[in-house]
């Protein structure tokens, strides 16, 4: 197995750059503020830090998160568990670790163009560009003579309320 390309000093300020100095920050009470701080000041060390963990292919313990549940607008009955949405606070240096992953992962996907007909969270893209895809294979087959089917399946809160028994178990 080929070893990773160790990150940069650049790009682990431009993750630690995207922070927010507002958010609330998980567990370990550290704000993007603070983070961004230590970083001008110890970059070798958070730069070597991140290597380390990539090396080595494991996510330290800042992945624990702090979850928050947030009654839904509207919704008065707090008997209920589908009436909130949970927030999960991660911790600032989990951040900015997923920020790098996330940026090799996208860089490696994109530009082998594994994900060419997909649309949701992908950047320049929208649900205009996935109707047209479906438009335009709609228009190919039936100049084609073929025959078309759809099948359009809406999941909308299908997963709104599953993690609550985990939860609660």
């Amino acid at each position: 197995m080929a070893k990773d390309k160790e990150f940069t000093t650049a790009e682990i300020r431009n993750a630690t750059g995207r922070l927010g100095n507002k958010k609330t920050p998980g567990e370990d009470g550290i704000t993007g503020e603070i983070y961004k701080s230590a970083f001008e000041i110890f970059p070798r060390y958070i730069t070597a830090m991140c290597n380390g963990y990539l090396n080595r292919g494991v996510f330290p313990r800042w992945k624990r998160t702090k979850l928050i549940p947030i009654t839904k607008p509207g919704k008065d009955n707090c008997e209920d568990v589908t009436n909130f949405r949970p927030i999960s606070l991660i911790n600032t240096g989990g951040k900015v670790l997923e920020k790098l992953l996330i940026n090799r992962i996208n860089h490696h996907v994109f530009s082998h163009n594994y994900m060419n007909n997909q649309y949701g969270f992908t950047p320049q893209k929208s649900t205009i560009d996935a109707a047209m895809a479906v438009k335009n294979v709609v228009i190919e087959g039936l100049t084609a003579g073929d025959v078309i089917v759809l099948v359009s399946l809406d999941v909308k809160g299908a997963f709104d309320a599953a993690w609550w028994p985990a939860i609660l178990n």
